[in-house]
């Protein structure tokens, strides 16, 4: 789950200049964090980002 937020702050603050506290609030509010799948000890955990919240933003 750590790297799964680490890895969402890194798209929030690289794609969209968003500072680290605030995408830090952003995911706090409004993304769902799900656990894909458990196999021994290794987990998957995907972050879902509504894309509609950026929709207004040009990303080059």
């Amino acid at each position: 789950m750590k790297e799964a937020v680490r890895q969402s702050i890194g798209l929030l603050t690289g794609r969209y200049q968003m500072d680290r506290a605030t995408a830090l609030a952003y995911l706090s509010a409004d993304v769902d964090f799900e656990v894909s799948q458990v196999v021994d000890k290794t987990k998957g955990v995907h972050a879902l980002i509504p894309k509609a919240d950026f929709s207004a933003l040009a990303v080059d």
